[in-house]
This record gives structure tokens, C-alpha cells and sequence, in this order.
């Protein structure tokens, strides 16, 4: 499978029919210089996210008089992933967490759950509890009179 290769050449070249430099472009197009040179290098590594790229190649292809649609669908087709980019690699052994480790962390989330409980219980209902229990009932003491004297 052959993969087609951006014709960055071509923008540069009807930049330079027209008598202008990058920075020229910039200034009308507001399109970062360094994005129109990786443009027509061809260097679609150096270009942002797909969406502000296409962007940028849209109103640069237009401010030229060329036609947006055909380098937008080129870009697409030279960006496009490869499919032995999505094959599956294998494990690197140095990023293997040992069985262990995740035991350790099942039973540190464990005992941080039943922490955070007793702390709850503690701060939210044993305040009354412990309230009730330190209450005084206080009553007046009734003392017995001294028997009278007709007693």
C-alpha cells in the first residue's frame, strides 16, 4: 500500500508566483508562519490537531485561488492512521505492576473505607450519644424536718 504524500511544494510554489513570503501570508491569513512552512514542507508531524489544521490549510489554499477541497481531502488521507498503528504491541515487562500491588491497593481501599467510617460514626452520631450520657439530673435533695415539739 503506497502512502500518498502531501503536495506542499504546490502551495509554496503559487506562494511564490504571487510574490509573497511567509510572513506576508501571516499577516493576511493570520495562519502561524511556522504552520505554512510545515505546510509546504509536508510535515504534517509538525501541525496541531487535525481540526485547526485543516483550518489553517482551508484559508491558506483559498487565500492562494486553489481549490480548499482537494488539499483538504490530501491532508486527510496522508494524516489518516495507518491500521498496524492500532495492532496490538506487547506488554512491556518493566510497566507490569506485580499481583501484589494490587492486592495491597484492594486492601488499603478496604481499610480506608472502614476508616472513613469509624471517623463518621465518631464526629457525626456519637457527639450526642455522649452528650446524653454526660447529662446531671439535678433534683432538689428533700431533707427530713426536725420532729416538732408536740412530738
Amino acid at each position: 500500500m503506497r502512502r500518498t504524500s502531501f503536495p506542499g511544494g504546490e502551495l509554496r510554489a503559487r506562494r511564490e508566483e504571487m510574490g509573497l513570503n511567509v510572513y506576508e501570508v501571516f499577516r493576511r491569513t493570520r495562519v502561524p508562519a511556522h504552520y505554512i512552512d510545515a505546510l509546504e514542507r509536508g510535515d504534517l508531524r509538525a501541525l496541531p490537531v487535525s481540526c485547526y489544521s485543516v483550518a489553517f490549510l482551508k484559508t491558506y489554499s483559498e487565500f492562494l485561488g486553489l481549490d480548499a477541497d482537494r488539499y483538504v481531502d490530501t491532508f486527510r488521507a496522508c494524516s489518516r492512521p495507518s491500521a498496524m498503528r492500532f495492532l496490538r504491541r506487547k506488554a512491556d515487562p518493566e510497566l507490569r505492576v506485580p499481583a501484589w500491588m494490587h492486592e495491597l491497593m484492594t486492601w488499603a481501599a478496604v481499610l480506608a473505607i472502614l476508616a472513613l467510617g469509624w471517623i463518621t460514626y465518631n464526629v457525626v452520631f456519637h457527639p450526642q450519644a455522649d452528650v446524653a450520657s454526660r447529662r446531671v439530673d439535678a433534683e432538689t435533695v428533700q431533707t427530713a424536718s426536725p420532729p416538732g415539739p408536740g412530738f
